[in-house]
């Protein structure tokens, strides 16, 4: 359900953004080239398709950059840089489009400020709109998720305060159970304990509406967190168990998985979605090709200069350590004679790098033709290979 109502969510703004966005694109239009005097203006079908491609390409930001994550805590400031991403991203996409469907010449530039302007306005002023009628209406909504929370004394005030901070709007706390003092007729942030113990719990449980439930016990605290998640998930009830008091980086992302019969919550720096992977793979695809493009060529120019100072093997390769200690070679054009690595023994007093880096100022076994591919860069071309090959 909880990812039901993200979606919902996301959808609703898309549609407010989409709005806009063909507001915009056709009162552009109709301002380019509609006649103001009778309000007329001719549409033929490339009107309409551009319209569609831009409506392609706001879809493909909503899935590919998540414009709305956080959506409901958002200040001004956020906001309106979200939104300013959102519309130079989707300007940028039409831009390009046309250019690849050999369109760009028919294109109105009008047409593009216009529709990125007025849509970036009106997505200002209806998200706001819209997160203000939402966040009013929470408490009273059928939407809204009634939410118990059970935690300790200690912890109770700033647990609540954090989670109110994040204004879901479709969530409410509506009671809070303290299980280390009976605080039972207390209000903490306005919200009323109405239990102190497990037995009790489960008894308002029973009578009142409780949708959901959030644990944040300490680890050395005696209560049954097991059995009471067990129970809670027999009576259809949610829970949702706190896991930041391991003091792990909050920073990290959390996923579970399942690594044998073992459930884990995995941490990492960053997941990147399938989606994202296979756009920046193609990317690195098509990247790589023209630089192995580029790299033909420079080695028809330089590979014969090569050569002809020192003959021997065009390319040099070494091996590196990259992600998580795994290896692998890189290619680079030779820039130093073939007896390099002998003529370094004999060097290696005037080493002017610590452990096992060797530089040295105007280091002889360099050739001069590998000096003007070393400064120019071009000695690193046939580093391409890796970018397509990994």
């Amino acid at each position: 359900m909880e990812v039901t109502r993200l979606q919902m969510q996301n959808f609703l703004i898309f549609l407010l953004d989409l709005v806009g966005v063909t507001v915009g694109y056709f009162a552009a239009v109709w301002l380019r080239f509609g006649n103001i005097e009778t309000g007329y203006t001719v549409m033929g079908n490339d009107t309409y398709y551009r319209w569609l491609i831009a409506i392609v390409v706001l879809m493909m930001i909503y899935f590919l950059f998540r414009p709305n994550r956080s959506f409901f805590k958002r200040k001004f400031i956020e906001e309106m840089r979200m939104n300013l991403q959102t519309v130079v991203l989707m300007a940028a996409g039409m831009a390009m489009i046309a250019f690849l469907i050999q369109d760009a010449k028919d294109y109105s530039r009008f047409i593009y400020i216009f529709t990125s302007g007025f849509g970036f306005v009106w997505m200002q002023i209806t998200h706001r709109v819209y997160r203000k009628y939402w966040l009013s209406r929470r408490k009273d909504h059928s939407y809204a998720r009634k939410m118990m929370i059970i935690t300790t004394s200690d912890h109770a005030e700033e647990v609540i305060g954090n989670i109110m901070e994040e204004k879901n709007w479709d969530l409410w706390i509506t009671s809070v159970a303290v299980v280390d003092k009976d605080m039972t007729g207390w209000l903490i942030n306005e919200i009323p304990v109405v239990a102190h113990s497990y037995r009790s719990i489960f008894e308002y449980a029973m009578r009142s509406v409780v949708d959901e439930v959030f644990l944040y016990i300490p680890m050395d605290d005696e209560f049954p967190i097991a059995m009471t998640v067990q129970n809670l998930e027999d009576m259809g009830i949610k829970t949702n168990l706190n896991i930041s008091q391991f003091q792990i980086n909050e920073n990290l992302e959390r996923s579970l998985e399942k690594i044998g019969p073992y459930e884990s919550v995995s941490f990492s720096g960053h997941n990147v979605s399938f989606v994202m992977l296979m756009m920046k793979r193609a990317m690195d695809i098509a990247g790589g090709l023209v630089g192995m493009l580029i790299t033909a060529i420079a080695v028809i120019i330089v590979g014969p200069l090569v050569k002809l100072e020192s003959p021997g093997p065009l390319f040099f390769s070494q091996k590196r350590v990259g992600k998580n200690g795994r290896i692998f070679k890189i290619y680079k054009i030779r820039s130093m004679y073939q007896d390099a690595e002998e003529r370094k023994k004999e060097l290696m007093a005037q080493n002017e790098m610590d452990g096992l880096m060797f530089k040295m100022k105007d280091d002889p076994r360099i050739t001069k033709v590998g000096k003007f591919i070393r400064k120019t860069s071009i000695d690193e071309l046939p580093q391409f290979w890796n970018v397509r090959g990994h």
